[in-house]
């Protein structure tokens, strides 16, 4: 609210500045003055000290016309306004002295305040017009109390005081107004002095500048030579800019870089140095095509390293330019803390600049002018020796050239080329139209080209067959051309024999169809690498894609595509084919997916900077070898077992047969001496060994059907197989009275679900049957993990134990440890068995008197 009660009573402003001047005068004067009027008027209404109501009603006039000055005043009518206050101010003052005391009353005095307020406001004549009123009505009020037309009446002295004490007021008021105006008024000329000198300053300088830019632009244009006129360019844009360091650069011819053609000062050093795009001020000027000016140059974060240390404080680069490509650029520096650049001298540097870009562009323009007239003289010159050349490489030339006129086609000149392929005589052909020489097939066929000819001005025509007069076809290029000779338009006709070249192309097509076909053949990929290593080109196999597509591998080197075993293997083969010229071939893996594949490479130099690699996926072949390793392995393994199982069967079958052999003749003779007794022990006898023969048989046959699975596998927890294999040797363990202990939880695994009890009940029937003299024998059947987390089953006992040197052999068929123990030797060679063929391992730990553990592992749910 405050605020916008001030923006009410603020001095309008006007276009004319004297204007503003006098409506502040009018708009500070009204407000005080109607101000002090309304207190002077309400202390005479308080203090009741006026006889009579004239004086305030004049009070009142006044603060009423103080009013009508500012609605005046605001509406834009200033002078009416002015003239307004003064003579109502006038008027109703006179007329409160001319009720009151004349020329004794206060009123009076106040017309000094009106002349003042005149003078300020009105012209000189106006205020000599109050003034003048003002006398005659002073001595007009004497002249009437001298002459007793108006009776002298004195006021009393508080209500004069009172009077001149509001006068006073008024004038103390007007003056300070007054001389508050005049004092800014000269302060404002003051400030109008100080910009006219500055501006005055300011043209003296650009006059300057201006001079020497038309002296320099008359200097530049009239200097052509490139050098000089650099020279003179940086000469002068070193004066403007009122320092001894400047440099010009100009672009490369391949636009590549920048280079310093001439420096001044301390840059001089510099000339031929390179400067790249966006480096330092003149690489910002030439990315950016637009001055650049930097008044901070050691902390300027562009600044180039190289120039660095010069001590510039203040630099500016301007481009000059050929249209709008920047063709070089102009720099200025100063050195020194505090020195830089005024706005002045960069702005006519900046149109110097454009000046120096045309003068460059003249100087340019005037080389190549140069440039072309030489060669214009030197072709002028080559022109005429070009004639005679021609004239003999017309003649010996090995295409066929023949001019004929464009009408009648009259052969004009033939070379011999041309003589030769058509088989026309020369000395009967020139002269002769092309049609009586027979080299159309009908008129209208020729009128047919020439309008063609016509029209384009030249024809190619690359699968043309040229008949001779032998009526052989020649498969030849044909290029026609009209050419002015003289003031006659001709056809100037040229034919280049291509018939050796296309029975050529034509061989080498079907070359290159064979080799296609072989190479399409090939289940190799065949690539191309340079001895640095960089793959050059590729030809896909006909039966299996690279590992990536060819696009990502093409023009890099082999380390960015092959892991660094196989890279060190290609550089290798790849220096060996090169240096001796052989071949040389290595294999490697890789793994392009879930599966290792495996690669035979061959390379064979191709020159001496470049090889061919072949490779092949020999993937099945590895299979297959691998497969053929372990079969043949698995052969000599299997014969090996075989031989000891004839060995064996010869031996532990030969036996009983012995015995049985041996004891029928015991049986004839005490069958003959009738001694019953022992003929019933040796039946036994031979019993016995019939027994050992038929137990040996079904454990030879048991283990012949190990090597297949005669159940369906399934899913079983190991715990039931430990239990129900526990409870088939419950006689033995209870005969011992041995202690068998079960881990619970165990994990379910997969196989044949017989076998592998059978498996388990060898196990624990040989923990069972080796346990000795312990005192508390226990059998421990459980799972474990190893150090790699395969979980692994064990049995363990705390029987005889067995000898380190034998863990190998307790396996084997029909080898026993302990001769004198029962039965055959083929338990563990069982157990071994059946674990193999559920492709898991088992082997053997032993303390030797102490305990034995027997471990194995078997394939779970997951592995199935």
């Amino acid at each position: 609210m405050p605020s916008r009660f001030w923006r009410l009573l603020a001095t309008p402003i006007f276009n004319s500045e004297e204007k503003t001047r006098a409506a502040r005068f009018l708009n500070l004067f009204s407000l005080s003055a109607g101000a002090i009027l309304v207190v002077i008027i309400l202390v005479r209404l308080i203090l009741q000290s006026e006889n009579g109501s004239l004086s305030l009603l004049i009070l009142g006039a006044i603060v009423f016309v103080l009013s009508l000055v500012q609605a005046m005043m605001r509406r834009g009518h200033v002078r009416a306004a002015s003239v307004f206050l003064i003579v109502s101010v006038w008027v109703a003052m006179t007329f409160q002295a001319w009720a009151a005391d004349g020329i004794r009353d206060a009123a009076a005095i106040s017309h000094l305040l009106i002349i003042l307020m005149a003078s300020f406001l009105l012209s000189w004549r106006e205020a000599l017009v109050v003034s003048i009123v003002s006398i005659l009505a002073t001595w007009y009020f004497a002249v009437l109390e001298q002459n007793g037309i108006r009776p002298q009446k004195l006021d009393e002295p508080l209500n004069f005081a009172r009077d001149l004490t509001a006068i006073f007021i008024f004038t103390g008021a007007l003056i300070y107004l007054l001389v508050h105006n005049l004092n800014r008024s000269l302060y404002e000329a003051r400030l109008e002095l100080k910009e006219r000198l500055k501006a005055e300053e300011k043209l003296q300088r650009q006059t300057d500048y201006l001079t020497t830019l038309h002296q320099t632009s008359l200097e530049l244009v009239h200097r052509l030579e490139l050098f000089p006129l650099l020279e003179s360019i940086l000469a002068r844009a070193c004066h403007l800019a009122e320092t001894p360091h400047g440099v010009i650069d100009l672009l490369l011819a391949d636009g590549s870089a920048m280079r310093q053609e001439m420096g001044y000062g301390d840059l001089k050093r510099f000339n031929g140095l390179l400067t790249q795009r966006n480096e330092g001020l003149t690489g910002l000027v030439w990315s950016r095509g637009e001055a650049v000016f930097v008044d901070n140059y050691p902390e300027w974060e562009g600044q180039n390293p190289v120039v660095a240390f010069v001590g510039f404080q203040a630099v500016l680069g301007l481009p000059l330019k050929s249209g709008d490509a920047v063709v070089g650029v102009l720099a200025v520096g100063k050195a020194g803390s505090g020195k830089t650049f005024t706005p002045e001298q960069v702005g006519v540097l900046e149109q110097f600049a454009a000046l120096a870009s045309l003068a460059l562009d003249n100087a340019r323009l005037y080389e190549q002018s140069q440039v072309e007239l030489k060669e214009r003289r030197a072709t002028e010159t080559a022109l005429r020796a070009s004639e005679e050349r021609f004239r003999k490489i017309f003649h010996a030339s090995p295409v066929a050239i023949c001019i004929t006129s464009l009408e009648e086609g009259t052969l004009l000149d033939a070379n011999d080329a041309y003589w030769a392929l058509s088989g026309l005589d020369a000395k009967t052909s020139i002269g002769r139209t092309a049609i009586d020489l027979e080299l159309w097939d009908s008129r209208e066929d020729r009128i047919h080209f020439v309008d063609n000819l016509i029209r384009t001005r030249s024809q190619y025509n690359p699968n043309y067959e040229f008949a001779n007069t032998s009526g052989e076809n020649k498969s030849t290029i044909a290029f026609y051309e009209l050419v002015q000779l003289g003031e006659e338009t001709t056809i100037l006709s040229m034919f280049y024999d291509v018939t050796a070249q296309k029975n050529a192309q034509e061989a080498l097509r079907q070359s290159e169809a064979r080799t296609r076909a072989l190479l399409d053949a090939i289940p190799d990929m065949i690539f191309e690498i340079s001895m640095d290593g960089i793959f050059l080109s590729y030809i896909p196999s006909s039966e299996f894609e690279p590992a990536v597509p060819p696009e990502e591998f093409l023009g890099k080197h082999i380390e960015d595509v092959f892991p660094a075993r196989i890279s060190a293997q290609t550089a290798f083969a790849l220096n060996r084919a090169l240096e001796s010229g052989q071949l040389q071939a290595f294999e490697y893996g890789l793994p392009p997916g879930e599966e290792m594949h495996f690669f035979e490479a061959r390379v064979s130099a191709v020159s001496g900077d470049s090889a061919l690699v072949m490779v092949r996926d020999i993937t099945q072949r590895k299979w297959v070898e691998t497969e053929r390793e372990k079969l043949i392995n698995e052969l000599e393994g299997k014969n090996a077992e075989l031989e000891r199982f004839t060995y064996t069967v010869s031996h532990d079958l030969k036996s009983p047969l012995i015995t049985i052999k041996g004891f029928l003749g015991f049986l004839e003779r005490d069958a003959a001496s009738g001694n019953l007794a022992r003929l019933k022990t040796d039946i036994q006898r031979i019993s016995g060994a019939t027994d050992k023969m038929q137990l040996l048989l079904n454990e030879l046959l048991e283990l012949s059907r190990i090597g297949r699975l005669i159940n369906p596998p399934q899913h079983v927890p190991f715990e039931e197989i430990a239990r129900e294999a526990v409870e088939l040797v419950q006689g033995r363990i209870r005969a011992g009275g041995i202690k068998v202990s079960i881990q619970g939880g165990m994990r379910n695994i997969h196989g044949d679900r017989q076998r592998l009890v059978e498996a388990l009940q060898n196990l624990v029937d040989n923990s069972a049957k080796f346990m000795g003299n312990q005192r508390e024998p226990s059998i421990e059947i459980g799972q474990r993990e190893n150090k790699g987390g395969e979980t692994v089953f064990f049995v363990h006992d705390n029987g005889i134990g067995i000898a380190p040197e034998y863990f190998d052999r307790i396996f084997g068929l029909f080898n026993k440890l302990d001769a004198n123990s029962d039965g055959t030797g083929v338990g563990l060679a069982l157990v071994k068995r059946i674990i193999d063929v559920h492709g898991g391992r088992i082997w053997v730990e032993s303390e030797l008197g102490k305990w034995t553990t027997f471990l194995f592992t078997l394939p779970g749910e997951t592995d199935a």
